[in-house]
């Protein structure tokens, strides 16, 4: 049956008081902003995804994103077959940039039709590689020692991957990584994510130095335009570069491929869903690229939709889910399920999580 409605509705989840505001190098949040999409088809059956507005990294913001569906991604998209994603993403590429919008879209979409033939999203995407997906998370900027804490509380609670923010101070992030490293040990992954933040000669010297300390990836060390600065970081260190904010599209990715300092890519359901997730998992398999599934501080809603790309994609070799344990609330009836370091995929039909309408009512915005 077509699709009747797209729907977007704003909220604000405040992370929790005890963990207080994170702060990276490129932007510093106190709730998730976010826009959930909600499209009925002339049935009335539901599909659900959400949007992740970030204004210092894709331009927009938690108003415009609701603007571009309600004026302009809604309206082009009723009638269509929701099984029709292909055409829906050429509808919505008439409207340009606004990926988060356009992800949260296709989230709904796959959800949708998931319901409607009575199978889980995964399954859609060619079945499982696995029917779970491993633990990751984020490191917020800080203090060596008040991130040291942060680290063991995770690994405590079965992440295996940490992800750690640096970038604005080169010496502090030397100290805070080795902090890290012997709080942990070896029970988890240490990889950093510099937004950026660093010159062509810093990144050398800093990625040398803690790649001595079981660095397993560094993220986006140098500005996403410098081709010629990424390949000489990775011509000089022996860390492999895991590219974020270089590659937001397929065609990004086969360019960086290309260019010689593609180590590896973050795959990020929040920008680029199942559809052009699966293009670009594709590409990095023909280059024998390895991904990570990236977090955009998705609620629990986008943590699911992620696990169900990670546990369909055999290219995804770590992950950082499970952040969406710093909000107050989930926007789920059951939040998902976390055992030995994995989120479990839910079992039902489409994404197999159900919205629980008294929180909507409670953190929407309008």
């Amino acid at each position: 049956m077509p699709i009747e409605r797209v729907e977007a509705i704003p909220f604000r989840i405040p992370i929790k008081a005890e963990i207080g505001p994170i702060e990276s190098n490129i932007w510093a949040m106190d709730a998730a902003e976010h826009v959930l999409v909600k499209i009925t088809d002339a049935d009335g059956v539901v599909g659900w995804g959400e949007a992740t507005p970030r204004v210092t990294i894709y331009g927009d913001t938690q108003a415009s994103t609701v603007a571009a569906i309600r004026e302009w991604i809604g309206p082009a998209l009723v009638g269509l077959e929701p099984y029709a994603v292909e055409a829906a993403w050429q509808r919505m590429d008439r409207l340009m940039h606004n990926l988060p919008a356009k992800a949260a879209v296709d989230m709904a979409l796959h959800d949708l039709l998931g319901k409607r033939l009575g199978v889980s999203v995964v399954q859609l995407l060619g079945g499982m590689a696995r029917d779970r997906a491993p633990l990751g998370t984020i490191i917020p900027l800080g203090p060596p020692e008040n991130v040291a804490d942060i680290a063991v509380q995770a690994v405590e609670r079965g992440v295996q991957t940490l992800k750690i923010k640096v970038g604005k101070d080169p010496d502090r992030d030397v100290r805070a990584f080795r902090a890290i490293r012997r709080a942990v040990g070896e029970r988890a992954t240490l990889a950093i994510d510099v937004n950026q933040g660093y010159s062509v000669p810093v990144a050398i010297r800093v990625l040398r130095a803690l790649g001595e300390d079981g660095l397993a990836w560094a993220e986006e060390p140098v500005k996403a335009w410098d081709a010629a600065g990424k390949l000489k970081v990775a011509q000089a260190v022996g860390v492999p570069l895991l590219l974020d904010e270089s590659v937001f599209t397929p065609q990004d990715v086969l360019r960086e491929i290309r260019n010689g300092a593609c180590g590896m890519v973050s795959i990020k359901t929040a920008r680029s869903a199942f559809f052009r997730s699966r293009a670009i998992a594709s590409i990095c398999e023909a280059a024998n690229v390895p991904c990570v599934l990236g977090s955009a501080r998705e609620s629990a809603l986008g943590t699911v939709v992620s696990a169900h790309f990670a546990a369909a994609a055999r290219c995804v070799v770590a992950t950082e889910l499970g952040d969406h344990v710093i909000y107050e609330a989930t926007l789920l009836r059951e939040p998902p399920c976390l055992a030995n370091g994995c989120l479990v995929l839910p079992t039902g039909p489409g994404l197999g999580i159900e919205i629980d309408e008294a929180q909507v009512r409670r953190y929407r915005l309008d």
